[in-house]
């Protein structure tokens, strides 16, 4: 039998349950377990990393055994609500058996794939690390046993992926480039907070401003998000502008012409935090 004609047999018996609820009288002190086979079911079905990598791939039979496997819920869900539990629970099972099924002809990410995954989560989790331990601690307001706890999760997440386990060090990563970017968001929010003049050298002035500008372009790169349509114009003229700007900055910088490498950075930076504005990214 193919799927279609599975898809459609099980839709019948799910109209057929209806008819015999009423025959129903079970004891009902294993309704709890069937319900917590249904809800793991359920999981799976609509928001679980194996069923969106089945979609990403758009097997044609995966997703019609994944189908089949949601009409077996629905109609599992409307035999335990109708008291039938013995078939609650035989139905919610050959839900999960086709599920797990389909699940497992997906294709897995390949190694390199999680390997290029973790490295740029520990790019990010070091960029975002070294930018806010520049700042002063008041700025950045992260305790000493803060700092060290995320050092030592960027630690394991490394242990791991030396022994090949991509996959669970890029989930270790995760929280910890979360929160440091929102810490760096904040930080970049706050002008009274962050903006201050207080050098010990016009290099050191410099390296302040081309901080403000790589942190600002490194949220827009990591972001995510889509810009309004209207606004992806300016916002790539903005770019472009800053990249400009950055760039002579670098060539004065280079020939020690400080004041006018400062200048350069910080018009860099007006121009590139415009664009994280118009972005429409939520401070």
């Amino acid at each position: 039998m193919n799927a279609k004609n599975n898809l459609a047999g099980l839709m019948l018996l799910a109209l057929g349950c209806g008819a015999q609820a009423a025959s129903c009288d079970e004891d009902q002190s294993k309704a709890p377990q069937v319900a917590q086979k249904l809800d793991l079911l359920e999981r799976l079905l609509n928001d679980s990393e194996p069923l969106r990598r089945a979609q990403e791939a758009g097997d044609a039979d995966v997703l019609a055994q994944i189908e089949e496997a949601r009409v077996s819920m629905v109609e599992a869900r409307a035999a335990l609500d109708d008291g039938c539990v013995t078939e609650a629970s035989n139905i919610s099972s050959a839900g999960l058996k086709l599920a797990t099924t389909a699940f497992r002809k997906s294709p897995e990410r390949n190694e390199l794939q999680l390997r290029d995954a973790y490295e740029e989560s520990l790019q990010l989790s070091t960029s975002f690390l070294l930018s806010l331990e520049a700042q002063s601690a008041q700025q950045h307001e992260l305790s000493t046993e803060d700092l060290v706890g995320i050092e030592r999760q960027i630690e394991r997440a490394e242990l791991l992926a030396s022994n090949g386990n991509y996959a669970e060090a890029v989930r270790l990563l995760a929280p910890v480039n979360d929160r440091l970017k929102r810490r760096l968001t904040d930080i970049l929010s706050n002008k009274t907070l962050y903006y201050e003049k207080d050098f010990a050298t016009e290099a050191d002035e410099y390296a302040y401003y081309k901080e403000q500008y790589e942190g600002y372009l490194m949220l827009m790169t990591t972001a995510r998000t889509e810009p309004p349509y209207s606004a992806r114009e300016r916002i790539r003229s903005l770019l472009d502008s800053a990249s400009g700007f950055y760039q002579d900055a670098e060539s004065n910088a280079t020939a020690g012409s400080w004041g006018d490498a400062i200048i350069k950075m910080q018009d860099a930076v007006g121009h590139v935090e415009q664009a994280v504005r118009a972005s429409g990214f939520t401070y």
